[in-house]
């Protein structure tokens, strides 16, 4: 059984096809202590994952406060391909908060990176017509981040995967820039979303990574006569939202790359409807992990914790992107692996809930 990190030994002169195998409150509570992480402890404990929180609504600093609470994280000399969220031309949460672009931006220069490139594809309209209407383009030009929207690549800079066992009827195509040892960090959304999957997190934000429409490989099966009236292609997202299998599918989606952060913005989120308009709640939290599968958990933790409807009657780990996501070893398989760290006493009252929840 193959995770993602086993795709990124594939070298940029390799033309062949991959074919992956896998068996597959109080106000004094909320006073910050600014301690740091517990020297004596490891950051990844035996067995143990951490998820770092903060509660608070100031993204600069906690983004800063639960990337810190990780342990030492180096970007020097690093381009860092940043996949936020963009997927139609709606205002926070259904995209990301101008605030948490700028935060991610600094925090990534401020630990080394040499370069930061926007790499997005929106599911909601042509990609650089989204970031115009949010006014991201500018944005991006007074922050010195590139941008490299994923709809405007050409067919040959789109890869084929067809993982053994997957739901993925023809695979799916991920850009093949993205998988030769890129450095690639996360900054995702938490809302539910009505047309499938249940909830959107890190694993459901991955398939901005992957191709709306592309020319695919005959090997499987795919012809000329599959192109689309347009001739852009093969319609994955069609394969996506017509499937009874989203869930398995966007975790299997996850298999192309592996990202060396993700921050999960929750200061607000869709607790119904989703993913471009919906019911909110203000949870008020930012959080962080090196693991998106124990990232994801604690987000779902988070949306049931704010009020979210979405029926969940098994344990957390039983949902499907979850135990589809933990089968592909793409992250931790349990509750018990993953340990809930922040920095003040709020957030170690709100780690002790979200432990109970999941």
């Amino acid at each position: 059984m193959l995770g993602g990190a086993a795709l990124l030994n594939e070298s940029p002169e390799t033309d062949g096809i991959l074919d992956l195998s896998s068996d597959v409150t109080d106000e004094s509570l909320r006073e910050t202590t600014n301690e740091a992480p517990d020297e004596e402890q490891d950051i990844q404990e035996e067995n143990k994952t951490r998820v770092a929180i903060v509660q608070t609504a100031n993204r600069e600093a906690g983004i800063a406060r639960a990337v810190a609470l990780l342990g030492e994280m180096d970007f020097s000399r690093k381009n860092v391909y940043l996949k936020c969220s963009y997927n139609s031309p709606d205002p926070f949460p259904a995209t990301t908060h101008p605030d948490a672009l700028g935060a991610m931006a600094r925090m990534l220069r401020g630990k080394g990176a040499s370069g930061v490139t926007l790499v997005e594809r929106s599911g909601m309209g042509s990609t650089r017509d989204v970031l115009e209407k949010l006014n991201v383009l500018t944005a991006l030009k007074e922050l010195n981040v590139s941008f490299r929207p994923l709809d405007e690549l050409s067919s040959g800079e789109w890869r084929h995967f067809a993982p053994s066992h997957s739901h993925w009827p023809k695979g799916f195509a991920f850009p093949r820039f993205l998988t030769w040892n890129s450095c690639v960090v996360q900054l995702c959304n938490l809302k539910t979303h009505r047309f499938g999957g249940v909830f959107s997190a890190s694993l459901k934000n991955s398939i901005g990574l992957i191709a709306k429409y592309a020319a695919a490989a005959a090997q499987y099966g795919l012809t000329e006569k599959d192109k689309d009236k347009s001739g852009r292609g093969w319609n994955y997202m069609k394969d996506l939202h017509a499937s009874p299998y989203q869930g398995q599918m966007i975790a299997e989606a996850n298999l192309a790359y592996s990202p060396d952060l993700i921050v999960m913005d929750a200061v607000e989120v869709f607790i119904e409807g989703g993913p471009e308009r919906g019911e909110t709640a203000s949870p008020e939290i930012i959080a962080a992990s090196r693991d998106r599968v124990a990232l994801d958990a604690v987000g779902l933790a988070i949306l049931l914790y704010a009020g979210a409807r979405i029926g969940i009657n098994e344990h957390v780990f039983e949902q499907a992107q979850l135990r589809r996501a933990a089968e592909l070893k793409l992250g931790v398989d349990s509750r018990e692996k993953i340990r809930i760290v922040s920095d003040d006493n709020a957030g170690r009252l709100l780690a002790l809930r979200l432990e109970s929840i999941l």
